[in-house]
């Protein structure tokens, strides 16, 4: 693979992994280069390399095991729609845009969860949320910050589609950073608690009438969030 310049590095590396996968360089299944491989071949940092790899990962494109490598997916061939995907957000999207998008995609996966959830998914989502309580109050922001995260992802699941699970995690994996600012404070974790019972209320008693304004509400925060990480 060619040394990288320019800009946007992590996305250029994405686009050079991917277009060697094309290639045939890689095939599913092959083990890629050491990270300090392709740090040396591409000519970029370890926190570029490793940013373009999260990405990756959350496409299914690659699979990161940990003590062993990265190894290309042996099950999801990487499509056209992914790359789009992710130029949209990381090149030319404004932060209008980009809360458009999950604003819209939220909204679907909590419309489709109502119609296919369970009694088991309830009771997991509830656990979610009591579990978040309990490692805020214990201090514990960054654990509460991934049982947040894990609690969207769990919804997308509740969808019972797989397809749109794989689209909708790979976005959410670039809003992650974010949560964790959202729960910082005890004001904000107030109301982030209170979304998270909203969701689960309209599971619960299955009202669709309440989808736009929960989710609405429920992005309040982090609205400010992207539209402030945009300026920097």
């Amino acid at each position: 693979m060619k040394p990288i310049e320019g800009e946007s590095v992590v996305q250029k590396v994405i686009n050079r992994i991917t277009f060697a996968i094309n290639a045939g360089h890689f095939k599913m299944g092959d083990k890629l280069p050491s990270e300090f491989v392709l740090m040396e071949e591409l000519r970029v940092s370890r926190n570029s390399l490793r940013e373009a790899m999260k990405i990756l990962s959350a496409l299914g494109i690659v699979e990161i095991k940990r003590g062993d490598g990265t190894y290309i997916c042996s099950q999801i061939k990487p499509s056209m729609f992914d790359s789009m995907i992710y130029d949209l957000i990381l090149v030319s999207s404004t932060s209008e845009e980009i809360v458009e998008l999950r604003q819209t995609l939220d909204e679907a996966v909590l419309r489709l969860a109502i119609a296919k959830r369970t009694e088991q998914d309830i009771e997991k989502l509830k656990e979610y949320i009591n579990l978040m309580r309990k490692y805020f109050n214990n201090g514990e922001i960054s654990k509460a910050a991934e049982i947040d995260y894990e609690f969207h992802l769990y919804l997308t699941d509740c969808c019972k589609n797989a397809f749109l699970s794989r689209i909708v995690k790979g976005i959410y994996s670039l809003f992650e950073h974010s949560i964790e600012k959202n729960i910082r404070t005890e004001s904000l974790f107030a109301k982030a608690d209170e979304h998270h019972q909203e969701m689960l209320d309209c599971l619960v008693n299955r009202d669709y009438d309440k989808v736009k304004t929960t989710i609405a509400n429920s992005l309040s925060s982090w609205r400010e969030n992207v539209k402030n990480k945009l300026k920097q």
